[in-house]
C-alpha cells in the first residue's frame, strides 16, 4: 500500500529547499514575489514570467503603488502595450520583453498572461506598503487560533483578481513552504503545519486523475495526501 503521508512530507521537503535556496539568492519580497510571478505562467509561459519578475522586481513594484500603474508597468515590460502614460519619468523603457515570446496555444482565453498580469496586480497593490513578505506574514498571524483551514485560507488570501482554486494552490504550493523558512514563529510553524495536514484536497488535475485510476483503493483525505499522490505519480511516470 502507498504511504502517501511519507510522500507528501517529502513534497513539502523539496519546496522548502526551493524556498532556502531562493532566500540565498535574493531577498525575501523579491524571492515571494518571484515565486508568486512563476507561478502566473502556469503551465507554458512559467520563464517568461520569472523573466517579467526579474525585469520588473518587486521594489520597483512597490514604488508605483497604485494598482492600474503596477499593471501597466507590468504590461509595459511584457510587451503588451505601448502606452507610457502615468508612468513615472525614472522608469526604465529599455526594459522589455517582445510579445512574441509569451505563449498562447494551448491556454484557455482566462488564462492569457495579460489577463494573469492584471489579475495579480491588484494583489501586489495591496502589499506595497507592508512588502509582499510582511502583508501575508501578519494574516497568518491572525489566522493561529483558527481551526477551520478553509476559512483561513479564504481570510488569508483575501484579495480581488484571483478565483478561489487559483488562491489555494498559492497558499499551498508557495507561501505555506515559504513561510515554513522564513518565519521563526512557533506558533505560525504549527498553524502552517496544521493547514498541510487538514486542508482537504485541492481540485483533480490531470495528474491526480491518473494517480486515482492507477491506485483505486489509496484515499486522498488532505493536501498532504494529494501533494505527496501528485510527487509519487510524476516520480512513478519519471522511473518508467
Amino acid at each position: 500500500m502507498i504511504n502517501l503521508n511519507i510522500f507528501g512530507e517529502k513534497w513539502l521537503e523539496l519546496k522548502k529547499q526551493r524556498m532556502q535556496n531562493l532566500l540565498k539568492i535574493a531577498l525575501p519580497d523579491e524571492a515571494l514575489y518571484r515565486e508568486i510571478m512563476l507561478s502566473l505562467g502556469y503551465p507554458k509561459n512559467k520563464v517568461n514570467f520569472l523573466e517579467l519578475a526579474l525585469i520588473t522586481p518587486y521594489s520597483e513594484i512597490r514604488k508605483l503603488k497604485e494598482k492600474h500603474i503596477i499593471e501597466k508597468a507590468l504590461l509595459y515590460r511584457a510587451g503588451f502595450t505601448d502606452d507610457k502614460e502615468d508612468l513615472p519619468k525614472d522608469f526604465d523603457f529599455s526594459l522589455r520583453m517582445d510579445k512574441s515570446v509569451w505563449v498562447y496555444k494551448g491556454i484557455r482565453p482566462a488564462n492569457f498572461p495579460e489577463k494573469r498580469i492584471k489579475a495579480i496586480s491588484g494583489l501586489l497593490e495591496k502589499t506595497t506598503e507592508s512588502g509582499i513578505v510582511n502583508f501575508f506574514l501578519e494574516r497568518i498571524k491572525s489566522e493561529t487560533k483558527n481551526k477551520n483551514p478553509r476559512k483561513s485560507l479564504k481570510d488569508i488570501m483575501n484579495f480581488e483578481g484571483i478565483g478561489l482554486q487559483r488562491k489555494e494552490e498559492m497558499f499551498l504550493n508557495i507561501i505555506m513552504p515559504f513561510m515554513m523558512v522564513y518565519s521563526q514563529n512557533s506558533e505560525i510553524q504549527s498553524f502552517l503545519r496544521f493547514m498541510f495536514e487538514n486542508y482537504p484536497p485541492l481540485s483533480e488535475n490531470k495528474v491526480i486523475k491518473l494517480f486515482k485510476l492507477n491506485n483505486p483503493s489509496v484515499k486522498i483525505e488532505n493536501v498532504k495526501a494529494y501533494m505527496g499522490a501528485i510527487l509519487f505519480q510524476k516520480q512513478n511516470i519519471n522511473d518508467e
